[in-house]
């Protein structure tokens, strides 16, 4: 082959990728605005709220057991949340999301009571829960198949660089206003105004989704959605898709949510070092997920996703039983790109395997299966952490994860020689 064909395609390729950017519909556009804002609240709050919550006195295993009743209730609302997103549509279901997830943030943010931060956990659940729910649906309803990795690629895009700006501000933020308001250094005040902050985008989030052309709401009777539920159950294919969901939820829980309580408490990395740590491997996964329609196409979506979460696995370990900040931040960043590279082809694989009304019925149904078991992972690798068995998380989702990659190849292998058009 030439130079001149490769540089031919290579000119095609790219103008490819730009077509299919371009041909988002306005929807689309003003939901991936609306992802960008709340994501930037997402990415201050991963860095920051769990170590808040350790600086009001709380130990490791309160903490999970926040965490997790947000998780369970994204699961138990899951179900309800299709009913609701099917009857009501897509803009009057974000709206409630928004409405809720800002009231329980206030919540979360000002309140210290052990009575108070539970509730608003569940209620920041059910607002995440409306929110899973309708989003793949949303994306997939307004995109043709034509472009439809390319915007899911996109969105984790958009997401992780929401997230990267977050992870950055999220870790300076609190020394500069310590610095700035004379502050405790260390203390909960600067902790809690960096918080405060970052729910400023969530509230600005409203202006996207007030623009959002609502859709037609099937209106749905109760008896034929239950109907369209027991059809989707008896589909081999989202069983064990379910499965494969509950898996991740279990690994997910165990151990993501403390590995910045892993770098503060036994790493004792300062918080400036966790959030550019944890902007950098957004940085890294931007472009990753750029790489994933490419991927797909050469390999198929089934291997891929299978191979990169099977080598992912390695680097948890090399986090799990590093000394040094800096080779746990390598194994770090090396987990959550390859893990994360799986995410486009898994949210949009599972609403391929079903006709299009059972959609939202397969979305709340994994998500239900997935974030269950996080609930029940988070509270578990809380008790691990509080009691001092500070590696076993890890070592747990190590092993999930490694199932969770065969299982899928396993189970789905079968389209793996799939080429994405």
């Amino acid at each position: 082959m030439s130079s001149n064909d490769i540089e031919k395609g290579s000119e095609n390729a790219s103008g490819g990728y730009i077509d299919r950017l371009r041909s988002f519909k306005p929807n689309v556009r003003l939901y991936l605005l609306f992802v960008l804002l709340t994501t930037f609240n997402v990415g201050i709050y991963s860095v920051i709220f769990n170590l808040y919550i350790l600086r009001l006195g709380l130990r490791e295993d309160s903490l999970g057991l926040i965490l997790s009743l947000s998780s369970i209730s994204v699961g138990l609302f899951a179900i309800p949340s299709a009913f609701v997103c099917d009857r009501w549509g897509a803009k009057r279901t974000l709206l409630l999301s928004y409405a809720i997830l800002s009231a329980s943030l206030i919540l979360l943010y000002s309140s210290t009571s052990m009575l108070i931060l539970p509730l608003a956990s569940t209620m920041h659940g059910i607002a995440l829960s409306l929110s899973l729910v309708i989003g793949a649906t949303f994306l997939v309803e307004n995109s043709t198949p034509y472009e439809r990795m390319h915007l899911f690629s996109m969105y984790y895009v958009i997401y992780t660089l929401s997230m990267l700006s977050g992870n950055l501000i999220g870790g300076f933020l609190p020394d500069l206003l310590t610095d700035l308001l004379l502050l405790e250094r260390g203390g909960v005040d600067a902790y809690r105004l960096t918080l405060y902050f970052s729910l400023s985008a969530t509230i600005l989030s409203i202006l996207p989704l007030w623009y959002i052309k609502d859709d037609n709401p099937r209106q749905n009777e109760l008896r034929r959605q239950l109907s369209t539920y027991r059809s989707a159950m008896r589909n081999g294919s989202v069983q064990r898709m379910i499965l494969i969901f509950a898996l991740i939820g279990l690994g997910m829980g165990t151990a993501l949510p403390f590995f910045n309580v892993y770098f503060d408490q036994v790493l004792k990395a300062s918080t400036a070092q966790i959030g550019m740590i944890f902007s950098s491997t957004q940085l890294i996964m931007m472009a990753g997920y750029c790489l994933v329609p490419i991927l797909t196409g050469r390999m198929g979506k089934i291997t891929m996703a299978s191979l990169v979460q099977m080598a992912s696995v390695p680097f948890l370990l090399i986090f799990a039983f590093a000394s040094s900040i800096v080779v746990a931040a390598f194994g770090y960043t090396m987990r959550y790109l390859l893990m994360n590279l799986a995410n486009p082809v898994l949210n949009s694989h599972k609403l391929e395997i079903v006709p299009p009304e059972e959609r939202p019925m397969i979305n709340s149904l994994t998500w239900t299966a997935c974030y269950l078991f996080v609930g029940a992972g988070t509270y578990a690798g809380g008790i691990m952490m509080a009691g001092g068995h500070n590696q076993m998380p890890f070592l747990i989702t190590g092993a999930l994860y490694a199932l969770t990659a065969f299982l899928f190849y396993a189970f789905f292998g079968r389209d793996s020689s799939i080429r994405m058009d």
